[in-house]
């Protein structure tokens, strides 16, 4: 997985914003490996997952369709943006 950048923390909080509150935990956990397959087969073959993108968290979450960036004042998408941290912190201890 390429190292995401803070445009690509926002969208993937975006993506989890559909997402029912108590399962974006394992969500965020599931697209993470998802990037990771991706860019194992981007690495392999030279070409894009055909499901899960170019091996970018951004591709992954675009490829999710996420709505529109809503104020950060909006406590869902703050609680989004927490889960979307606290994945990225897990995935990059292991």
């Amino acid at each position: 997985m390429r190292d995401p950048s803070g445009p690509e923390l926002l969208l993937f909080a975006r993506a989890l914003l559909p997402i029912a509150p108590e399962a974006r935990g394992r969500t965020a956990a599931r697209i993470l490996q998802e990037v990771e397959a991706a860019d194992r087969h981007f690495l392999g073959r030279g070409c894009s997952h055909p499901d899960f993108g170019d091996g970018s968290l951004m591709a992954r979450c675009l490829l999710l369709s996420p709505p529109a960036e809503p104020l950060a004042r909006d406590p869902d998408f703050l609680a989004a943006t927490m889960i979307a941290c606290n994945a990225l912190l897990q995935h990059f201890k292991a």
